[in-house]
């Protein structure tokens, strides 16, 4: 791509554009000008260029209001902006990078090192398209295979549901049992693509940040997953929680999983116990669940937030294998991360650690 971009150049004095104008043709760019900040504005309601090459000192707007407007328009925010300038104080040059400059070459400048940084920049910016697209290439990819997917699983239920009916009181056990078993792996299969489906979609979701009451998003989602376990007797010890930043939604997802592996993994004690307690250090707000659940090997850890990784078997705890990779990415997108700690057979403990977020 680097050689047919197209790069605009914004600048008020003649000689400087034609010398830019110049150089970049003969590197094989196409070339578009513009003589003043309202000019570049005019210019790219029609055309989006790969580059845009901006003068800081011009009559009628300055580059650094240019700069502004160009990335406060969606349509415009992407393209990298050089600003080109010989003004070399240090709180103007901070400024452009502030409003969006990717970088700054100082006028006049050598021809050599205007040519690399140009080059940089271009390479750097149609990398970044290529993954935006990839990413989006394969959400949609997820979400249409999901979706084509569900159906199948849908129709073998209801195909199952009408051999039962045509059967009607004959049905001899293994008959029986070999259907509830197709019926039983076709959820789950069907559970697993979901699953799927909204580990994708945790790509391109950007996280809505605000102050959330941990505690309470977490006692709710355990007493709504404790209402599935009729019959057994899982308790639940909160302490309080600091208050974390974070997107509601996500979280909610998030604490799901870890209760709900808390639940699963616990189901074979007579008492199941959950502790979920919080810390405070220089720069997390750690959240910590502790289960007396049957634990996992230490040595396998670094398996544990991979895609479909699991450490028991599908015959002691059904599952999909997507649950904590889910965890791990949601952590990620906070600008955190997650620990885990466990022995076999005396529990598991996972960390969910939460910057603090800077106040200057």
């Amino acid at each position: 791509m680097t050689n047919y971009a197209e790069i605009l150049v914004v600048d008020d004095m003649p000689d400087h554009i034609a010398y830019s104008g110049t150089l970049l043709r003969a590197e094989g760019y196409r070339v578009f000008t513009a003589s003043s900040g309202k000019a570049a504005i005019r210019f790219l309601e029609k055309k989006i260029p790969d580059l845009i090459l901006l003068d800081i000192q011009m009559d009628d707007i300055n580059g650094l209001e240019v700069c502004k407007i160009i990335k406060s328009n969606p349509k415009t925010s992407e393209i990298p902006v050089i600003f080109l300038t010989s003004e070399t104080s240090p709180e103007i040059i901070s400024q452009g990078f502030e409003i969006g400059g990717c970088d700054y070459v100082k006028k006049p400048f050598i021809k050599e090192e205007y040519i690399a940084r140009i080059k940089t920049h271009l390479q750097v910016y149609s990398q970044q398209r290529e993954l935006t697209n990839a990413n989006n290439e394969l959400s949609l990819f997820c979400s249409a295979v999901s979706h084509d997917l569900k159906a199948p699983f849908n129709i073998i239920n209801m195909l199952i549901e009408m051999l039962r009916q045509e059967l009607g009181d004959n049905q001899e056990q293994g008959i029986y049992e070999i259907m509830n078993m197709i019926v039983s792996k076709a959820t789950q299969t069907r559970v697993m693509i979901e699953r799927l489906f909204e580990f994708s979609k945790m790509c391109n979701l950007k996280p809505k940040m605000k102050k959330l009451d941990i505690k309470k998003i977490a006692v709710e989602t355990f007493n709504e997953l404790k209402k599935l376990e009729s019959g057994r007797d899982i308790r639940l010890e909160c302490s309080d929680l600091p208050y974390v930043n974070g997107d509601e939604v996500l979280v909610q997802i998030m604490l799901k999983n870890l209760i709900g592996n808390a639940i699963k993994y616990t189901s074979k004690r007579e008492i199941a116990m959950i502790e979920i307690s919080g810390i405070t250090d220089k720069s997390y707000n750690i959240i910590k669940i502790k289960d007396n659940g049957s634990g996992f090997d230490m040595a396998y850890a670094n398996k544990l937030f991979q895609v479909f990784q699991r450490l028991h078997s599908e015959e002691e705890f059904e599952g999909s294998g997507v649950g904590l990779a889910l965890v791990n990415r949601i952590m990620e997108r906070h600008g955190g991360f997650v620990k885990a700690y466990a022995e076999i057979d005396k529990g598991a403990e996972f960390s969910l650690m939460f910057p603090i977020p800077s106040h200057h």
